[in-house]
């Protein structure tokens, strides 16, 4: 935990400004942002605190893991990293989300009670709907039905009640019930459990062959070793950016359906591409396949509105005589 504590500060500090730079300079360029550089830095603060409490623990867990079971640690550190990753969803919206954001019930009955009808029609079991003081902190609409197991909860920001109407803020949230209601959390679980496992896979043998190369000379003598940890981190960092493009089409792939049981279940395609038309203030309207293919973890806005008023053209066609 020490060892992780003293590089995560120190990454952190190397790159300080090119996270001020992308995360609060820029931001407030496209005039995304709302905060003072006090309140990004707060959050930053906390943000790094929580990483170093839960980083910390977490690699303790799987260095323990790698002691204890020198040959088969790939697969129970996977399993270990796998149930890690599901205490963080089960905390995330009850106990970290808290830690940046407001939440307060949705107190408007005009707005609450459409939700709630819409989320009883889809038997999602809630009884109220939080508002999140996104506000704060930036311009963008945002909204989430989060949580598994029990800890569900259905949130939409502030800026979602202020710049849309009641049914472009029901189209958001006939998306958001969608993934709920095709259990993409727990799809989702499962996607980056398989990750996981394969990425344990590349790391024991990735970490072989540049220890064997490189070790001696950096002090490096195994897997078990916490100096070898920047090497895990560059490892598993490799991993993960050559295997983005099949991450971020998984991810689209579920944005589409969620966007197809949106449409179905509220029915108003021009209010879903009206907050499209919103989203083109942060998101391309229309890049390339190539790129999108490459950097983008949702479709694009030109591909929803398209789909939005596809779904339109044949779902609200007059009948035939």
């Amino acid at each position: 935990m020490v060892y992780y504590g003293g590089f995560t500060l120190i990454i952190a500090t190397l790159t300080f400004p090119f996270v001020v730079y992308t995360g609060f300079l820029r931001e407030h360029a496209y005039g995304l942002a709302t905060q003072s550089f006090g309140g990004w830095m707060r959050d930053q603060l906390v943000g790094l605190t929580v990483d170093l409490l839960l980083g910390g623990l977490s690699v303790a867990a799987l260095y323990a893991v790698v002691r204890r079971l020198p040959r088969s640690w790939p697969a129970w550190g996977a399993l270990v990293a796998v149930a890690l990753t599901i205490v963080t969803f089960l905390i995330g919206p009850v106990f970290i989300a808290p830690l940046f954001n407001k939440y307060t019930p949705l107190t408007d009955a005009r707005i609450r009670d459409p939700i709630l009808r819409l989320a009883r029609a889809n038997s999602i079991a809630v009884d109220r709907v939080y508002v999140v003081d996104a506000s704060r902190q930036t311009t963008r609409i945002s909204a989430n039905v989060s949580g598994i197991l029990g800890t569900q909860r259905i949130s939409l920001n502030d800026n979602l009640l202020r710049r849309c109407t009641l049914p472009e803020i029901q189209a958001v949230m006939g998306h958001e019930m969608g993934h709920y209601v095709l259990h993409h959390a727990y799809q989702m679980v499962v996607f980056f459990a398989l990750v996981i496992v394969a990425g344990f896979v590349v790391l024991r043998s990735g970490f072989a062959w540049a220890a064997a190369r490189w070790g001696q000379r950096w002090g490096v003598r195994g897997i078990d070793d916490p100096a070898g940890f920047p090497l895990v981190v560059l490892v598993f960092s490799i991993y993960l950016f050559v295997l983005t493009p099949a991450i971020n089409t998984y991810i689209r792939a579920n944005e589409s359906a969620a966007d197809i049981f949106g449409l179905n279940a509220v029915r108003a395609p021009d209010a879903f591409a009206l907050v499209d038309l919103k989203l083109v203030e942060y998101r391309k309207v229309d890049p390339g396949p190539i790129e999108e293919f490459l950097f983008y973890d949702h479709p694009s806005p030109r591909a929803r509105i398209y789909q939005a008023m596809q779904w339109k053209a044949e779902e609200l066609a007059p009948p035939a005589p």
